[in-house]
Order: structure tokens, then C-alpha cells, then sequence
């Protein structure tokens, strides 16, 4: 069993731009190869199970957390692709032999700053406190797609020079990347921002089953 835990980190307007998935249409999802995100009261989730070879499934990601409110939730077993994840990413998955899939979550709080998360199943858990550790130095850059929130969520969808932190954690085959912006997407407060995202991984994590 591990848990590995990787610091937040500050980002500025000097980083590189986040590959993003194209915006919905009104009646449409994405159109894009990367999932798109459903609202998170359409369909329930699986119940979590572990076990070798296991896909950590959608439930991990609990409806309330500490005043955050899960907005959509999304899966997909291709958790390499260009449109989700950084070459850099892709390429330190590939190196750790592989993942299973990757699910990803849309949070919001009461002022509308937003949340997301990105968990992938790992096929190695023995690979990530170096996989997490080398994230962690070059955590100013995006590593995951940004998905645009649900029309209906009342979220804005933020430009591509909105500021950001990151924090990378693990337990079990699980990898967490966490990211928050402020609801006007201001490039400030960083340590506030820090302290709001922290909460939100470590019970998402936790609920990662072994």
C-alpha cells in the first residue's frame, strides 16, 4: 500500500497553455475524442471495488465534500490520449508501464470556484512516488485537459490565462492530479487557493479502494 503526496505549486501567466477540449454545443456534448463530462445527477455511479487489474471506478468521487458540490464526472480507458493529458504526462504514465484509465471530476463551491480532478489507475502502484515526485517539478505547467463545465452549471468557463495550483497525491494504483481556479480566474491568492484544493484530494484519495 501507498500514498504518496506531492506539494501544491503556484502558477503564473508565463506557463504552458492547457491542451483543452472543445466547448459543447447547446444540445451536444464535446465534440472532441476526450469524454465528455456528464452533470453529476444524470446516472448513478458504480459501487467502488479494488482488486488487481481494476479500473478505479466514478464512485470515488463523493456528491458533497466540505462544501464542495461534484458539478460532472467523466471516464475513459484511453488515459494517454492527446487531448486529455501533456506529452510530458503521457510520457511518464507510458514509462511507469501503463495505466487502466483515467476518471475525471468537475467541483464547484458556493462562490464559484472550480475544481478538477484527475485520477488515473495505475498498472504499477510501485512506480508512482516517483512519478508523482517528478510531476511535482514541473507543477506550474497544466498536465491534464481542462474540460469546460456543463452549460447548466452556472460555471464560467474561464480563458486560457486564468491562474491555477496543482497538487499530485497517490494511494493505492491510484494518482490524483487536483487542480483550482478562482471563479473569475484571477491570477492572485495563491496560498488560499492551495489551501481550498487540499481538502478536496485528500478525501477524494481516500476513497480509493486497495
Amino acid at each position: 500500500m501507498l500514498a504518496t503526496v506531492g506539494a501544491g505549486a503556484y502558477a503564473y501567466h508565463d506557463r504552458k497553455p492547457a491542451p483543452a477540449a472543445a466547448p459543447p454545443a447547446p444540445s451536444a456534448p464535446p465534440v472532441s475524442s476526450a469524454p465528455a463530462m456528464s452533470s453529476a445527477s444524470s446516472a448513478p455511479a458504480p459501487a467502488a471495488s479494488g482488486g488487481p487489474g481494476a479500473v478505479i471506478p466514478l464512485s470515488v468521487f463523493p456528491e458533497k465534500v466540505q462544501g464542495y458540490t461534484l458539478v460532472a464526472d467523466a471516464a475513459d480507458s484511453d488515459c494517454t490520449g492527446a487531448d486529455l493529458v501533456t506529452p510530458t504526462l503521457a510520457g511518464l504514465i507510458t514509462q511507469a508501464h501503463g495505466c487502466l484509465g483515467i476518471d475525471l471530476a468537475l467541483y464547484r463551491d458556493a462562490t464559484g470556484n472550480q475544481y478538477r480532478l484527475a485520477l488515473f489507475t495505475m498498472k504499477d502502484p510501485t512506480t508512482l512516488p516517483h512519478l508523482i515526485n517528478q510531476l511535482a517539478l514541473d507543477a506550474t505547467h497544466y498536465q491534464v485537459a481542462v474540460q469546460h463545465p456543463p452549460r447548466d452549471s452556472g460555471l464560467r468557463e474561464l480563458p486560457p490565462e486564468s491562474g491555477f495550483v496543482q497538487d499530485f497525491v497517490s494511494y493505492g494504483t491510484g494518482m490524483l492530479i487536483g487542480m483550482a481556479q478562482w471563479s473569475d480566474g484571477r491570477t492572485g491568492d495563491f496560498n488560499e487557493l492551495v489551501k481550498q484544493l487540499s481538502p478536496l484530494t485528500d478525501a477524494v484519495i481516500r476513497n480509493v479502494p486497495v
